[in-house]
């Protein structure tokens, strides 16, 4: 039990330490992060919920994402999975995005929802 909360910590420190001060925000309350789905790299407000696109390749988009479901392993133990519920019919709008982290061994698996699409 010890060795999870450690792993769940260091992923957590990972994702915050992973992101920087977001331009689009006025009052910066949140920071931003990139992900890449597919060979394509978003730049996303990191906010729970729903969160804007604030770039696609560095194009600006005013897209929305929707965070489906995330898994986070640590040299391949799965320390943390969380999945919304969706049908088949919304599989097609559901990006896997995969972020192999430093410290060497952490890796966030996103199941994200984009609308309108990226």
């Amino acid at each position: 039990m010890k060795r999870s909360v450690i792993a769940i910590a260091l992923a957590l420190v990972y994702l915050a330490s992973a992101a920087k001060p977001v331009s689009a925000d006025p009052i910066q309350h949140f920071s931003t992060f990139s992900i890449t789905c597919a060979g394509t790299v978003f730049e996303i407000v990191s906010k729970p919920g729903s969160s804007n696109v604030v770039t696609v390749n560095g194009v600006p988009s005013n897209s929305i994402s929707i965070l489906m479901g995330i898994t986070i392993t640590v040299s391949g133990t799965t320390v943390f999975e969380f999945h919304k519920p969706y049908t088949l019919n919304q599989s097609d709008r559901i990006a896997i995005c995969t972020e192999n982290g430093d410290p060497p061994g952490v890796t966030v698996v996103a199941e994200v929802k984009f609308t309108p699409g990226p």
